[in-house]
């Protein structure tokens, strides 16, 4: 059984810049409840970050992406490949 549409959380990927992740971090801790932010890798000067929100924060989390993008440098890509079982994602919340 699975639970309600409402409550399925959905992830959206991002490279930027790995010196901005910690401002990343800080905006989004501005908004409690809107974001759950994990950094999948760093290589280079390049992060990936995903951000996790419920259905219900989707919008709010658009608007607050596009407003970010004119401050840094975000760009949305795909999800990594599941082939990185050793993967470690570091949750900020």
């Amino acid at each position: 059984m699975t639970g309600h549409p409402m409550f399925q959380p959905e992830k959206r990927y991002f490279l930027l810049d790995r010196h901005d992740v910690a401002y990343l971090k800080f905006i989004l801790e501005g908004y409690e409840g809107l974001t759950v932010l994990s950094t999948l890798e760093r290589t280079g000067d390049q992060a990936l970050v995903s951000m996790t929100t419920l259905p219900c924060c989707a919008a709010d989390l658009e608007r607050l992406v596009t407003a970010l993008r004119a401050e840094i440098t975000l760009t949305e890509t795909m999800p990594p490949d599941s082939g990185g079982a050793d993967r470690k994602e570091t949750a900020h919340a």
